[in-house]
């Protein structure tokens, strides 16, 4: 078996890959706005001597945020998920702007999505790890917080339907969860920790 991967490492290496052209899709004019979230694009790409066409999502990175408190309570929100049509249990999450830190982002959005905040010197960033990179550019970083506090109330943005806020301990917290990035988050913290 050892062989085989390192052959495959090798072929691998030696793929030739080339973005032969990148063509916008416009959205319809009802959907006029969506633009400042994600862009859809057209690729023509070539793989050694194979062309192939694929649709493309443009989109930033974006943060994980496992808010961890004193006394091992995960930070979770309860946060109705339209395309689902479900309020599902989730750890709060964000858009990291254009050259913030990962750790600055996860703190910002912790606070508005929950009214828990921490320090960024306890903040550990892991990532970046790419989504579905055959059809996205997304990334995301998981980013531990430790010994997050309450400093006020949630005040999440207009867009987003959170509903409340649960703490749960750090053990089992991601059996709660059903958003399969969330659930791995948790998951690799819970590991890493050594709960």
């Amino acid at each position: 078996m050892r062989f085989y991967c390192e052959n495959l490492h090798l072929e691998r290496n030696t793929m030739q890959a080339n973005v032969l052209s990148k063509t916008p899709i416009a959205f319809a004019p009802t959907a006029t706005g969506l633009e400042k979230f994600f862009k859809l694009e057209h690729w023509r790409v070539k793989v050694d001597d194979r062309e192939d066409d694929r649709i493309i999502w443009r989109r930033g990175d974006f943060v994980l945020i496992v808010a961890i408190t004193k006394d091992a309570q995960v930070v979770l929100i309860l946060e109705y998920k339209q395309a689902v049509e479900k309020v599902l249990l989730c750890i709060p999450a964000g858009a990291v702007k254009k050259d913030e830190k990962p750790e600055v982002a996860a703190l910002r959005e912790l606070r508005k999505e929950t009214g828990f905040t921490g320090a960024e010197k306890e903040c550990r960033v892991l990532g970046p790890f790419y989504n579905s990179p055959d059809k996205s550019t997304e990334r995301h970083f998981v980013v531990v917080v430790t010994d997050a506090i309450r400093q006020g109330e949630a005040t999440p943005e207009e867009c987003e339907t959170i509903l409340g806020v649960q703490l749960c301990p750090l053990i089992g917290a991601k059996d709660k969860l059903e958003v399969g990035l969330h659930y791995m988050a948790v998951a690799m913290v819970t590991e890493l920790t050594g709960q």
